[in-house]
């Protein structure tokens, strides 16, 4: 069984992978983010935090929020030209995700968007990373194993008295 948030996580990419953004066809899932100069730029999706909250008492249930986190990675030749980039492709992907019908279908709201950029000149080339974490939220139940429920059996008491009444209650 596939986690929601691997289904959340990978249909986001195959918006991305069509949205024609700085990155191209560099979209990558599921895998470690070292980089190399030669492959800029690109983009990695993940969901490093899934989170639950329970709905009730019944049938366990839980509203749960998954942050798509997103990390682009560019360079260029001077520092101005790589947040340029950055600010492209972060409105390139926030626009991307939140304006696909199929995407926002799959879940309730987008709770939250946190967006923040970052730029390395340390070494020879600068080097940018944009990090993009949306909370999207949904609804899940877990169903229950075992033989269906069909009838309801019980003994009411009072006062210690056991003969008091007695109950038997189809489910159907």
């Amino acid at each position: 069984m596939t986690p929601y948030r691997v289904i959340l996580r990978e249909a986001a990419a195959a918006v991305l992978l069509n949205a024609s953004t700085v990155a191209g066809q560099k979209i990558y899932t599921a895998r470690s983010l070292p980089s190399t100069i030669a492959v800029l730029p690109n983009v990695y999706l993940q969901v490093p935090i899934d989170q639950g909250t329970s709905l009730g008492r019944s049938q366990p249930g839980f509203r749960r929020v998954a942050y798509l986190q997103i990390e682009g990675r560019v360079t260029g030749g001077t520092p101005a030209k790589v947040e340029d980039t950055l600010d492209l492709l972060a409105a390139q992907i926030e626009y991307a995700l939140m304006q696909d019908a199929s995407f926002q279908a799959q879940i309730q709201q987008v709770t939250e968007i946190d967006t923040r950029i970052s730029i390395d000149s340390s070494g020879s080339r600068h080097l940018g990373a944009v990090t993009i974490r949306m909370g999207l939220e949904f609804d899940e139940y877990y169903l229950a194993n075992g033989p269906a429920l069909t009838e309801i059996t019980g003994t009411m008491t009072a006062n210690g008295n056991t003969d008091f009444a007695g109950m038997q209650v189809p489910t159907t």
